[in-house]
């Protein structure tokens, strides 16, 4: 793996000069829907958001410990007829038992429900590589996959550190749940690189415009080295979508971490700030992992339904002239 990523960066940046054509169809809103590919279910609340982390009883620690069930969200994006992801979920069933995660599906499946067929999607933004939000990538043929170059090195930075206490592949039950590195497990960079080799991958360096309106803002060590957010302007106005650098809209609100294991605490903040700053408030932040979604208690996603497998769908905004998608 050593030198692969500048290698493979390379092929990569070639893709660039092909993305052109699409900045001429200019944008005014997008529509925006947001779906679950799957839930992880009893999470320890503490792990999650220890600025909010419960206190057990003295004499018994380990009674009545509150548990989360946290959702993995996917963006769902139309932008005239552009189809784009935010996030791409994952797939790989042998972690499903690892991680006690429910209510998987298939996220060509549910865009069935909203009406698109897999090969529309054009373009995936990754809001950064780690196996619960770049899976599922080799399942959209025509889809070009947009990543930080910083992400790349990141990976290569931790599948070649010489200490086996910091790791980047996790393939066994919670065999690198906390380092400083884990996350890329070795189906997953299948799934990026493959996008990579095959040319069908754009190498961003920091900020980026996808379409007109359409913006990648990066958000290094928010969560991971590359970490990257999406601006999506809208008819409720703008969105701002970053997956685990946003793991909580509660956090956001409240500015406070959340899902901290690889996560400088500063830039997490940082990147709540540019949510802040871009939409004028924190009602438009759109969260990987928020435990109230799909609920009233977020409104950005109360008008919800159930999808496959049991997995819960968002429709969050309609450009003019789109219909809805909600059953």
């Amino acid at each position: 793996m050593k030198n692969l990523v500048a290698a493979l960066v390379t092929v990569g940046v070639t893709a660039l000069g092909t993305m052109g054509s699409a900045l001429a169809q200019a944008q005014t809103n997008c529509s925006v829907w947001l779906v679950e590919s799957s839930r992880f279910m009893n999470v320890p609340f503490g792990a999650f958001m220890p600025d909010r982390a419960y206190v057990p009883d003295s004499t018994n620690p380990m009674n009545n410990i509150p548990t989360v069930d946290l959702p993995v969200n996917v963006g769902v994006i139309k932008c005239g007829e552009e189809l784009i992801l935010y996030d791409s979920g994952w797939k790989q069933q042998d972690y499903l038992q690892m991680t006690g995660s429910d209510h998987w599906a298939a996220l060509p499946e549910q865009l069935k429900m909203l009406g698109f067929q897999a090969d529309q999607v054009t373009k995936i933004v990754v809001g950064h590589g780690h196996w619960d939000h770049a899976g599922q990538l080799s399942d959209f043929p025509n889809a070009v996959l947009y990543i930080q170059r910083e992400e790349l090195n990141g990976i290569e930075w931790a599948l070649n550190y010489p200490n086996d206490k910091i790791s980047a592949v996790n393939t066994d039950p919670g065999g690198c749940m906390r380092t400083p590195a884990c996350g890329y497990t070795p189906l997953t960079l299948d799934e990026i690189y493959g996008k990579v080799l095959a040319g069908q991958a754009v190498i961003v360096d920091g900020e980026m415009e996808v379409l007109p309106g359409i913006r990648i803002h990066p958000a290094f060590r928010a969560h991971t080295a590359g970490s990257q957010l999406l601006e999506v302007p809208t008819s409720i106005g703008k969105l701002v979508f970053g997956s685990d650098a946003y793991s909580s809209w509660e956090a956001i609100r409240d500015w406070m971490v959340a899902n901290v294991q690889q996560t400088d605490s500063v830039q997490q903040f940082l990147a709540y700030e540019k949510c802040y700053n871009i939409t004028g408030g924190y009602e438009n932040c759109v969260a990987a992992h928020e435990p109230l979604s799909y609920t009233d208690k977020y409104p950005l996603t109360k008008n919800a339904w159930e999808g496959p497998n049991g997995s819960r769908m968002a429709e969050i905004a309609l450009a003019p002239g789109e219909r809805s998608r909600k059953p």
